[in-house]
């Protein structure tokens, strides 16, 4: 699971912010999607199995409208889903960078799990339509029996595609969403990232399950307000009083049984969070994301109430402010849980820096000439005594306005005095022995 770090680069102060920011960005978008996802396809499962063993035409009608409410398109299925995880699961392999902590691997699994689960669900949506085209083709008396035959076939096998399709769908949904949840709780555990029990810690955990359940009652509590809205706005549904009743009143009651159960599982979620995770931005967020859903659970009464559905759209819009701010407390709880490890990572990031102009001659490195001469050259030479060479004040003036000619002497030098023995090369870089001969022309001038 750590095969990520070799496509990591390291990353500064600034830019862990930013793709902080950009976590919570993803997060706000995937969170609201996938729920709609989960809980159209639960309830369209469910309606569906009704509609078999009773024979109801408004409960086969309803399933259909669920699936076909959040599957409109296949771009959606990985532009609001897919990208924003992989967004994610690179962001956190960045931000969890030398720490041995696998999460960015194990969301890049949920990702896997989350594209077979979406061939399943569009497989389900598609069997659906099959089934009503081969359905009334063979109920149709004006074609021919050899061919309602077929048909009546390939029904059969349909309606098995289609009972399979859906279980495994919504199955490989609820797997991924339980990854992405173990690894998200995961990387506000900087305790547990050196325990080598990863999966344990990620999948068998108290923080996991509550953080699971609580994104499994917002996707059935956003979505019972989004078919309530979506019902209100399309005049095909309301022109079926009977039907669009059965809606309303089925959105309305869902949804108030889960606005009322969601608030418990935002404590929970708190409640069994990392000590190292938290912060008094965290209950800030905490208490705003309750009272947001609170105020939810207030409109729902209101409009069984009343009997009428004129909040719909502002039920849409809490539901999203509600995943803003749990969003934001995930937000929180990393930035409190890894402060010392974005301070390795800043660490890191100057010495990478640092490495990278000195190899690329980008870094100015100051070089002393003295030290190069008290640390090389004083052993065998000085400016007025004889030594192991000849005194620099014999042989520096025939260098004066020539200091390119020392340089490549110091460079590469030669014999010249047969009463001195040749000078070793002493293995300086160009530079240096630039700054050794303005030191030894600017003393001798003294």
């Amino acid at each position: 699971m750590e095969f990520l770090d070799k496509y990591v680069l390291p990353q500064s102060a600034h830019h862990m912010v930013l793709l902080k920011y950009l976590m919570a960005l993803a997060l706000l978008i995937f969170i609201p999607y996938v729920g709609l996802l989960i809980g159209s396809l639960t309830f369209s499962l469910f309606f569906k199995n009704k509609s078999e063993k009773n024979n109801n035409t408004a409960h086969y009608k309803f399933s259909k409208f669920l699936i076909d409410l959040v599957t409109f398109n296949k771009v959606s299925a990985f532009g609001l889903g897919l990208v924003p995880l992989l967004s994610i699961a690179f962001s956190v392999a960045q931000l969890l960078h030398l720490s041995n902590a696998p999460a960015a691997g194990y969301i890049i699994l949920s990702s896997i799990v989350y594209i077979a689960a979406i061939i399943f669900v569009y497989t389900y949506k598609y069997s659906f339509h099959m089934r009503d085209i081969l359905g009334a083709v063979t109920e149709n008396e004006n074609i021919k029996e050899e061919i309602k035959e077929e048909s009546s076939f390939y029904l059969s096998r349909t309606n098995k595609l289609l009972r399979k399709s859906g279980v495994f769908g919504l199955s490989l949904l609820l797997a991924s969403v339980y990854l992405f949840a173990g690894s998200l709780n995961f990387t506000t555990r900087p305790e547990l990232w050196n325990s080598g029990n990863y999966f344990v810690h990620i999948i068998f955990s108290l923080q996991t399950l509550a953080g699971f359940l609580q994104i499994i009652l917002f996707s059935l509590g956003f979505t019972a307000a989004f078919i309530i809205y979506k019902s209100y706005s399309s005049d095909a549904v309301k022109s079926d009083e009977k039907y669009f009743d059965f809606i309303k009143n089925f959105g309305l009651r869902t949804g108030l049984v889960i606005s009322i159960i969601l608030p418990l599982f935002i404590i929970i979620s708190i409640m069994v969070k990392s000590n190292q995770a938290l912060s008094y931005n965290l209950f800030a967020y905490t208490l705003l994301a309750l009272f947001v859903v609170m105020f939810i659970s207030v409109l729902f009464y209101l409009m069984i109430r009343d009997a009428q559905i004129r909040y719909a759209s502002s039920l849409v819009y809490l539901f999203v402010l509600a995943v803003f701010f749990i969003v934001m407390q995930e937000y929180s709880s990393l930035d409190t849980a890894t402060k010392k490890q974005f301070a390795l990572l800043a660490a890191n990031y100057d010495e990478y820096k640092s490495a990278l102009e000195e190899e690329y001659g980008l870094k100015k490195v100051v070089i002393n000439g003295a030290d190069i001469y008290n640390g090389k050259c004083i052993a065998c030479h000085q400016f007025d005594k004889k030594l192991v060479g000849p005194p620099y004040n014999e042989t520096l003036p025939k260098y004066e306005g020539k200091k390119e000619e020392l340089v490549k002497f110091i460079l590469n030098p030669v014999k010249v005095n047969p009463d001195y023995p040749a000078m070793p090369n002493q293995g300086l870089k160009p530079a240096e022995a630039e700054a050794v001969a303005d030191y030894l022309l600017s003393t001798y001038k003294k």
